[in-house]
């Protein structure tokens, strides 16, 4: 260690002897290397002091022999350590110090403890867990509603039950497609993480209503609030993700996001229907809400403990410039609307998930007429989309950060055509071409869903159209009209000309649209 200049009026001021100033460049190498980030190396300038003027090495841990009153010459630059600086903290807490640039992205210092990175992570985290919490409670009820209908008024109906069931299911996608541009617009005046922690909390009190509903109508009811809370789930979801991540990250983080709701699409309806055997109908619904109440409050708990930390572009890098706070919901509306590269990727998101809507149902007539199979093994051949899905998801949203997203989301129309040929040439090739239809066609979707909500964050942030919330209100507002108007389409032509044409019908506008998504930047 090195002493201390002690100045006295009877004893001359002590020099420095070469010894001492061996050990203490022998002890400062030590710290460095068993200390790196909290001794890193700068260069302050100290003009302005004066000969006398002290420098202060503050280490961490504490037991480190703090060194001062070394003398310094006016206007030269000497070599301090970092954490002088009163914003680190010397025992164990997080640094709260000046942002790092990497790749463009302003990316903040740990605050509280928890780093920006692990920040981003719990965000993607609660945001996954909330999209598999939607997809859950939405899927769990399909082995679940036939029984419910089935049975004595007024829970069930004594005539007209198909009529009844068509209508159940279809006013989840009426009301999630009426209220998606509301949900965009209660994000973008509260925030992602209000919207998104409301929208689940609505979630939870759905699944509470159908634990206790009594009546065909309470179930209705229950299931327009899932489709309205599943429009604020994405919105608040998806802008938090956009707001959070870096451009050239986002796609990963969208796979991620998406994997947990291709999970929710997989597990809903054998975890429905394995607790409604067991538990019963109340039981069940009651312990689906509880989790979802709990997501809900862990998304609060974030909220206050560690606010997600935004990312902001480098306009010189990234050739953006995010509006966020400065633009209305109504004007970023107007702008997103009347863009022709994001109506492009909104009509590539309506056609793909068409193919999907006339696939489904004529799947199962399909398989039950021509090749025979029970109930099991149908569903057994649509779960083969849902696990291709759930594959494809992650995959799509590695390559999306490494490759063009035009070109991602273009290979996903192909793949949505190529899956309505395969299904019109199962007459010729049997059963192995439709196993290949629903496998492609799982594909498509696992690219359309992480790929294009990356890519129209990109292009809010290329454009400048302020909101993310309101692009992926009219995104979320194309998949349900996706799935609303395909299968009237489809079917419609079906019924007059035969099932592959229903199909190829929606197929061929997803090969038309394929070149104009490629011209996309």
């Amino acid at each position: 260690t090195m002493s201390r200049q002690v100045k006295d009026k009877k004893a001359p001021v002590t020099k420095i002897n070469h010894q001492s100033l061996l050990s203490f460049v022998f002890s400062t190498a030590i710290l460095l290397s068993l200390f790196p980030s909290q001794c890193t190396a700068t260069l302050q300038h100290n003009k302005g002091y004066t000969n006398n003027a002290k420098s202060k090495f503050l280490l961490t841990p504490p037991s480190v022999i703090r060194l001062s009153h070394l003398p310094i010459t006016k206007n030269k630059y000497t070599q301090t350590c970092a954490s002088t600086r009163s914003l680190y903290k010397l025992r164990g807490g997080g640094v709260v110090g000046k942002s790092k640039k990497k790749n463009g992205a302003v990316i903040p210092s740990q605050q509280g403890g928890i780093s920006a990175q692990s920040r981003r992570r719990l965000t993607l985290l609660l945001v996954s867990t909330a999209l598999f919490n939607d997809t859950l409670q939405l899927t769990m009820l399909l082995p679940i509603i036939p029984t419910l209908i089935a049975s004595p008024p007024p829970l069930g109906v004594s005539a007209n039950a198909e009529i009844a069931m068509g209508v159940f299911f279809a006013s989840k996608d009426i009301c999630q497609l009426t209220f998606a541009p509301l949900a965009g617009i209660l994000t973008a005046r509260t925030s992602s993480n209000a919207a998104l922690a409301l929208s689940t909390a609505c979630l939870g009190l759905a699944t509470f209503v159908f634990a206790d509903a009594t009546s065909f109508k309470q179930l209705l009811v229950a299931r327009s609030i899932q489709g309205a809370a599943s429009a604020a789930v994405l919105c608040g979801g998806l802008s938090l993700i956009a707001e959070t991540h870096a451009m050239e990250a986002r796609g990963s983080a969208m796979g991620m996001a998406y994997t947990g709701l291709a999970l929710g699409v997989l597990c809903g309806p054998l975890i429905g229907g394995l607790l409604f055997e067991k538990l019963g109908r109340r039981q069940t619904f009651r312990l689906a809400a509880s989790i979802v109440v709990a997501n809900a409050i862990a998304q609060v708990a974030l909220m206050t403990l560690a606010p997600a930390v935004k990312s902001s572009i480098d306009n010189k890098q990234q050739g953006s410039n995010n509006k966020e706070e400065s633009v209305s919901a109504a004007d970023s509306f107007k702008a997103i609307s009347t863009n022709s590269d994001v109506l492009v990727v909104a009509a590539a998101i309506f056609c793909i998930n068409a193919v999907m809507g006339v696939i489904k149902p004529l799947s199962q007539i399909v398989l039950d007429r021509e090749f025979q199979m029970s109930m099991v093994q149908r569903s057994f051949v649509i779960t083969i989309a849902t696990f291709t899905y759930l594959v494809g998801t992650p995959i799509a949203g590695y390559l999306s950060d490494r490759m063009p997203r035009s070109r991602l989301l273009g290979a996903s129309l192909l793949l949505a055509a190529l899956s309505s040929i395969f299904f019109a040439l199962r007459t010729l090739l049997g059963l192995g071409s439709f196993l290949v239809c629903v496998s492609l066609l799982g594909l498509s979707l696992a690219f359309n869903g992480s790929v294009a909500q990356a890519l129209l964050a990109d292009l809010v942030d290329r454009h400048k159209l302020g909101k993310y919330s309101m692009a992926f209100a009219l995104s979320d507002m194309a998949d349900s009209l996706g799935l609303i108007i395909g299968p009237i389409l489809g079917l419609a032509v079906s019924q007059a000309f035969g099932a592959s044409f229903g199909v190829g019908l929606v197929g061929t506008f997803c090969l038309l649209l394929a070149p104009m998504v490629l011209k996309i930047p």
